[in-house]
Formats: structure tokens, C-alpha cells, sequence
């Protein structure tokens, strides 16, 4: 071979690698949330000293969340999102050894050979728009929170799970959002060919449509629908959002969701927001001893923030969820609003529902457990006196909107007997009052170190609750206090 035309050959070669590599790469962008709270607490059970569940006082938790973006081009990214905790030093991902096996066994394989610091995946999807098009695609397991302008997430759904979305632009005003998810299979491709999890209705799907309007200036509205269709041998167990009294482990469900959220900012320097949630479960009981067991109810939430001070942001608003009737006998359905799972950011204050930055080491309640309560507050946001430091201080009056004879339903047991616990289920006649000051200063842009403190003045009837607790019984209930120092880099 001519060595000329040889060497044009291995040019010719390697400019055709380089325009490949060129093509193939991907710029990287990170993100993080790297959080470690120390956190004081008493009375998270609001039950006096000497009850079997008696607090501990003291725990230090850490969460490391990290993001990266694989960016090709404008049109087309991947997203990986990873996260190791939250858990308390000491335990989990954060105890000596963590990081490699804990296994005395030699031969032990999987999760435990590697550790429980195993990093663990949040999110990891393929975000692209179809070509010459503005419709946007989200495909892979990724975060799904239906539309909320109050609490600061959906309190129905939001959560991660396996899904495909897209975004549809109509009109300059209106843009659909649409997919569908799968929330469980325990048998993919019929792997599984005895026992429990073979034949039909091992899996579990959601669909869901949102609507983007705004057409009118300083008015957004985001209308939502959502389906849920989970097969007998995925539901019961595992989703105790879906659960009313009674209902049957060995039974699918279907529910259903509709709602709407609404902002106003047309009046200026007044922000309304609310929003409307409701929701169904109905339960395939194939047993006469649990005719129904499904659950269905409302949530209903209000604010008005005044924008028009430079110091800080006042806020009033108001929550109302549907209770319990009190009449669900063996068989009976629930009368608060089913949830898909425990979504996790929809609060009110930063103590009793877990709000605020805290990684809440010790955890008070989920949106699940405590359905069935209405509520009126007056927060102070992003007060700002003096510079990198701001305060929010949260006044909060809850009650419970369960009627006191659901308490007295001799068949609630298991999971559904879990989420009419003593401190998570409010009835008529049970009421706390919650204060919360948190302050967050801002050493650098990137990191702040927060002090979160909470207050809760508990008042449960002792007639409703100590016919069926026997510690409160023998010891009456007490107020709960937290304090939380909290280190929280963001990147």
C-alpha cells in the first residue's frame, strides 16, 4: 500500500473518532443538598414520662442528596439524582463500617455484602424534546408532584416512581402534562413462577393529566386528574394511604383523584393561593367479612401572603380535611382522603408535619397519618433585620375533624389501626397548639447553618383516648418540644 495513501487513511480515521467523541460527549452539571442536623426533642408522642414509648431525647442525622446532569445538547439531558441517608449517625448508612460489608458472613451477597452505605437512586430519567417540536419528554424514574399552591408540595402524590411524562405547549397560556407511572410489580416478567406474587394483578400503575393555564395575567390555575389501578397482591401492604377500616390484604384497588391549584397575584401586594384535593379508593374485597374497606375525603387549603413589606412576608391560611364519620363497622370505608403512599413535602409549620429544613431525626407525622383535621395559622416568612440572617415564625391551631366514636371501632387493626395512632390521629375533642421560630443564617451563598425550634401544646380528650391507650391512661399526655441545629450545603 502506497504509504502516502496509508497515511491519508489514518488521518482520515482519526478526524472521523474525534467528530464521534466530539458527538458523544456531554457537558456534566452537579447539584447538591448535603444536610447534618443535630436535633433535641421531648414529648414527640405527647405521652408523660414513664409511658412505654417514651421519647429519646437526642439524636444526629445526616442526608447527602447529589444530582448530576449528562447536558448534549439544549433539546436532550440525562438527570441522575443520588442520595445516601437520611439516617441518624450512628445507625443504617451512617454506623462504623458502614461503607463496606457489615456481613459476618464471608459469603454473604448482595446489599449486605456491599454495606448499608450503598448509595441509593432518587432519580434517573432521559429528559428530550421531540425534534422540531416543543413537546418535551421525561422518561425513567424521576420525582411526580401533582400541582399544590399551599404546603409546598402535593399532599396526594409526591414521591419518586418509574415513569414516562410529557409536556405539551397548546397555546402560550396552556400546556398539558401527561403520563403514566408504575408504582409497584412484584413479579416482572412472570420471574416468579409459584407461590403468592404469580398470576394476575401483581402489579401497580398511575395516570395522571395536569393542565397549565395562564391566559390571564397574574392568574395561574393548574386543574389535575389522576388514576391509580394496583393489583391484589401489590396494594394493601404497601400503600397504607389506600387503607379504610378493615380493608383486605388480599384485595386490589382502584382510586381516583381530581383537584385543582390555584395562585392569584393580580392584586398586588396580596398573593392568594388554595387548592382543592379530592379523592377515592375502592377496594376488590373478595371476602364477607370485608365488604368494602375503601376510603374517600377532601383537603381543602387556603393563603393570602402580603408582598408589600421589604422585611418579611406575613401569611394567614387555613386547612380543612375530611374525617372520619365514626360509623365504619367491619366492612366500612374511610372518610378521609386516600394518599398515594407518604407524599413528602406537603406541610403546615415545621413540627407536627414535619416541615421546615429538618431532616425531622425525630419524626412527628405524614400526610397519611394525620388526614382528618382542619387547621388556621399566621406565619412570618423570611423575616430580614439583619444581613445573611433571616427568621420565620409559624402560629398554628390544629383540629381534628375525626368524629371520637371511630376510636372506639374494636376491629381497626394492623396498618389502618397504625394511622388512628394515639398523637397522629386528632379527633373532634383533641386540639394542639404549635409554635415554630427557625432561623437560618447564610455563612456562604452555598451554606447556611439553621436553628429550628418548635413548640406544641397538646390537647387530647382523656376519655376518647384512654379506653383504647393505656398509657395515656395511666399517664395523661405533655406537650412536645424540638430543637434542631441544622448545616445545609447547597450546590
Amino acid at each position: 500500500m502506497n504509504k502516502k495513501f496509508a497515511l491519508l487513511l489514518v488521518l482520515m480515521l482519526a478526524l472521523v473518532m474525534g467528530s464521534v467523541t466530539s458527538a458523544s460527549a456531554a457537558q456534566i452539571k452537579a447539584t447538591g443538598q448535603w444536610t447534618i442536623e443535630a436535633d433535641l426533642s421531648a414529648g414527640n408522642d405527647f405521652q408523660k414520662k414513664g409511658a412505654v414509648s417514651e421519647d429519646k431525647t437526642f439524636n444526629i442525622a445526616q442526608r447527602v442528596r447529589t444530582a448530576f446532569e449528562f447536558i448534549a445538547n439544549e433539546n436532550l439531558k440525562g438527570v441522575l439524582d443520588t442520595q445516601i441517608g437520611t439516617a441518624n449517625w450512628g445507625t443504617g448508612a451512617m454506623q462504623v463500617g458502614a461503607g463496606r460489608s457489615i456481613s459476618t458472613a464471608a459469603y454473604t451477597l448482595g446489599a449486605a455484602q456491599a454495606g448499608n452505605g450503598n448509595i441509593m437512586l432518587r432519580r434517573g430519567y432521559v429528559d428530550f424534546k421531540w425534534p422540531n417540536t416543543k413537546v418535551n419528554f421525561l422518561v425513567g424514574y424521576q420525582t411526580l408532584s401533582l400541582p399544590s399552591a399551599v404546603g409546598g408540595g402535593s399532599p396526594v402524590l409526591d414521591d419518586q416512581l418509574a415513569a414516562a411524562a410529557a409536556v405539551v405547549p397548546i397555546t402560550d397560556g396552556l400546556s398539558l402534562v401527561g403520563g403514566f407511572g408504575r408504582l409497584f410489580e412484584v413479579n416482572p416478567s412472570q420471574t416468579t413462577t409459584s407461590g403468592a406474587n404469580t398470576g394476575s394483578g401483581t402489579a401497580g400503575d398511575v395516570a395522571f393529566l395536569i393542565a397549565n393555564v395562564d391566559m390571564i395575567k397574574g392568574v395561574s390555575l393548574k386543574p389535575w386528574l389522576a388514576y391509580a389501578n394496583l393489583g391484589a397482591k401489590t396494594a394493601a401492604t404497601t400503600l397504607a394511604g389506600f387503607q379504610g377500616a378493615n380493608s383486605s390484604s388480599i384485595s386490589g384497588v382502584r382510586a381516583y383523584w381530581g383537584g385543582a391549584a390555584l395562585t392569584v397575584s393580580a392584586f398586588d401586594p396580596f398573593k392568594i393561593m388554595a387548592d382543592f384535593n379530592y379523592g377515592k379508593a375502592t377496594w376488590n374485597n373478595n371476602s364477607n367479612t370485608h365488604n368494602d374497606g375503601g376510603r374517600q375525603g377532601f383537603l381543602f387549603d387556603a393563603a393570602i401572603d402580603y408582598t408589600g413589606l421589604s422585611m418579611m412576608t406575613p401569611e394567614l391560611f387555613f386547612a380543612y380535611s375530611s374525617g372520619e364519620s365514626g360509623n365504619s363497622t367491619n366492612g366500612g370505608k374511610s372518610d378521609r382522603m386516600p394518599v398515594v403512599g407518604s407524599p413528602q413535602t406537603y406541610a403546615l409549620g415545621s413540627f407536627w408535619l414535619q416541615g421546615g429544613d429538618s431532616l425531622n431525626s425525630g419524626q412527628m407525622n405524614t400526610p397519611d397519618a394525620v388526614m382528618g383535621y382542619w387547621a388556621l395559622g399566621l406565619s412570618f416568612k423570611d423575616i430580614k433585620l439583619i444581613d445573611k440572617l433571616s427568621h420565620t415564625v409559624h402560629f398554628i391551631y390544629f383540629k381534628g375533624t375525626n368524629d371520637v366514636d371511630y376510636l372506639k371501632q374494636k376491629t381497626l387493626t394492623g396498618t389502618q389501626g397504625t394511622n388512628a395512632a394515639y398523637g397522629k390521629f386528632l379527633t373532634t375533642k383533641d386540639s394542639l397548639f404549635e409554635v415554630d421560630v427557625n432561623s437560618k443564617y447564610q455563612i456562604y451563598d452555598e451554606l447556611s447553618v439553621g436553628l429550628e425550634l418548635g413548640y406544641i401544646s397538646a390537647n387530647f380528650n382523656k376519655n376518647a383516648w384512654g379506653a383504647v391507650n393505656s398509657d395515656y391512661q395511666n399517664y395523661g399526655n405533655q406537650d412536645a418540644y424540638k430543637a434542631g441545629l441544622i448545616v445545609n450545603y447547597n450546590f
